[in-house]
């Protein structure tokens, strides 16, 4: 392949590497707003005697789905076991709910 060969197949291309890292970047940013606001919401809800065991059930289990899709993405052994321990917490926290703690 020649010079002009590559660079018309890279135009070619549907995805563009900034947006996808942008993208990515983009959920890293919402994975910790959404669990800074759970936290303290959270936190509230625990002074008043609420139960705040859906808000853990919500993020945990978005968190897992993210770190899932990663590990499956990029076989990242971190992304896994971070999933893993995530959908635990998530199954505890929905029972716990169910059960009205």
């Amino acid at each position: 392949m020649d010079k002009e060969d590559i660079l018309r197949k890279a135009q070619e291309e549907k995805s563009d590497e900034m947006e996808i890292q942008i993208r990515d970047k983009s959920m890293k940013w919402t994975y910790i707003s959404m669990v800074i606001a759970a936290a303290i919401f959270s936190f509230i809800r625990g002074m008043q005697d609420y139960p705040m065991m859906d808000l853990t059930a919500t993020v945990s289990i978005s968190v897992a789905v993210g770190n899932s899709y990663r590990y499956i993405k990029c076989k990242e052994k971190s992304n896994l076991f971070i999933a893993i321990v995530m959908f635990v917490v998530f199954v505890f926290s929905t029972i716990r709910f169910v059960m009205g703690h």
